[in-house]
C-alpha cells in the first residue's frame, strides 16, 4: 500500500482497519467513511491521542447509498463485515468503481453464508456467488474469491481497469 490511498468503507465504530493500515503502512492517505457520525468522532478522538501516522486518516461521514469519495481518488476500497447493510449493492459498488483511481481494486472480507460460532444471522450474509456476480454486474474485472483463508469469512478481490 505504500503510496497509495486507501478507503475503509464502514470504518466504525472503533477504526480498527483505518488505524491499523495508517499505523502499519506507508500509505498515503486513509479515508475512514462512515454513516456514523459517533464512529467517525471515536477515530478523530484516537488520532489525537495516538498522533504516530494517524494524521494520514480522515474519516468522511456517508449516506448509506452514497460513499462520497470524489471520483478516482482511491487506489484501494476495503469492505469488512459491512456490504450487507448496503440496500443496493449494486448501485453501491457501482458508486464505488467512480472513485477507484484505474487499476485500482476493491476489497471485500464479509461472513460466509453458512452458520458461524461469530457474525450475523447466516440468512442475512451474502453467498461468495451472489458477491462475485453483483461486482460483475457492477462492472468491476478480475474478480477473485479466497474462501479457505479465513474460517468464517470470504475475501473477494475485484479490479477496475486501467
Amino acid at each position: 500500500l505504500k503510496g497509495k490511498t486507501v478507503a475503509d468503507i464502514g470504518a466504525g465504530p472503533l477504526g480498527y482497519f483505518s488505524i491499523l493500515i495508517a499505523a502499519q503502512n506507508e500509505v498515503d492517505k486513509v479515508i475512514a467513511i462512515d454513516i456514523d457520525q459517533a464512529a467517525l468522532d471515536y477515530i478523530e478522538d484516537a488520532k489525537k491521542k495516538w498522533t504516530d501516522h494517524l494524521e494520514k486518516i480522515e474519516t468522511r461521514l456517508a449516506l448509506p447509498d452514497d460513499p462520497r469519495l470524489q471520483e478516482r481518488e482511491v487506489d484501494v476500497v476495503l469492505i469488512v463485515n459491512t456490504a450487507i447493510y448496503f440496500k443496493d449493492r449494486i448501485n453501491y459498488f457501482r458508486n464505488l468503481r467512480k472513485g477507484l483511481r484505474p487499476g485500482g481494486q476493491l476489497v471485500i472480507i464479509d461472513f460466509k453464508k453458512r452458520n458461524t460460532p461469530v457474525g450475523p444471522p447466516a440468512e442475512s450474509r451474502i453467498s461468495l456467488f451472489d458477491m462475485e456476480r453483483e461486482l460483475q454486474e457492477a462492472g468491476y474485472t478480475q474478480i477473485k474469491a479466497d474462501d479457505q483463508t479465513l474460517e468464517y469469512q470470504y475475501i473477494v478481490k475485484a479490479g477496475v481497469p486501467e
